[in-house]
């Protein structure tokens, strides 16, 4: 299972290129500023799901779903949803 520090790490990097991609969405309109690990927990074996707080740099604040799966390098974020606004 990724530590919170990993798992807040994979997801930031993750937003900011979501961002870069998808200029048209919230992550790329507004910059993201933090991300804050709520909890971290085992699907199953080398899949783990973690639930963090997105804040972005007008304020808004997304409740989010990230799936993580181990990979021969490490973590690498599969999927995500989000959970709605905070």
């Amino acid at each position: 299972m990724p530590s919170p520090q990993k798992a807040h790490g994979k997801t930031h990097k993750h937003f900011q290129k979501y961002g870069k991609k998808y200029k048209d969405s919230d992550f790329g309109q507004h910059r993201i500023e933090k991300v804050e690990i709520a909890s971290v927990k085992e699907i199953q074996k080398n899949l783990a799901e973690a639930e963090a707080y997105a804040y972005l740099a007008d304020g808004i604040v997304y409740r989010v779903r990230v799936t993580l799966r181990k990979k021969p390098f490490g973590w690498k974020v599969v999927s995500w949803e989000a959970l709605g606004k905070a």
